[in-house]
């Protein structure tokens, strides 16, 4: 799937009949099936707790950042560090969209570790989902790595206002 914000969804609606198959990298991928969307998606801060799943996994440490988690000695610190990860990644994904959020982010996080693969490389990954009083539209990604497919969210259910 393949999602344009603002000016990128310009650019996919002028050459949505142009394509019949995509290289990234040294792997061209075949376009099986074509349907184009147009949506106006409500994003940013609210009074509402929302529940994410992640729909594919969640890249959320670098190297430097791997290495505190593994550092850290109990769950709950690790859960901790997670949470203030989501935090700092909701506030890039902002940043990106040109979106200043007037407010504090809350969040938790319920998430398994998992094994994938980023260009030829192991990496540490995250299944699962969080909550938080902050709107995203489905699919589209927190995390590193988000342009390849990494941390997409769908949005599951409206948990109670936040406190």
């Amino acid at each position: 799937m393949v999602i344009g914000i603002n000016d990128g969804a310009e650019v996919l609606k002028q050459i949505y009949d142009k394509y019949d198959q995509i290289k990234l990298g040294e792997e061209v991928y075949e376009i099986v099936e074509k349907g184009i969307a147009v949506r106006n998606q409500e994003f940013g801060i609210t009074d509402k707790i929302y529940s994410y799943e992640f729909a594919t996994p969640w890249l959320a440490l670098n190297q430097e950042n791997y290495m505190r988690y593994y550092g850290m000695s109990g769950m709950e610190e690790r859960k901790e560090f997670l949470r203030k990860t989501l935090i700092a990644n909701l506030l890039s994904m902002s940043k990106s969209l040109d979106y200043q959020v007037p407010g504090t982010i809350k969040c938790d996080v319920d998430v398994k570790i998992r094994k994938s693969r980023l260009k030829d490389v192991n990496v540490m990954s995250f299944t699962g989902g969080f909550c938080a009083n902050f709107l995203i539209p489905d699919y589209l990604g927190v995390g590193k790595s988000v342009s390849r497919g990494f941390g997409a969210v769908i949005r599951s259910e409206v948990r109670n206002p936040a406190k």
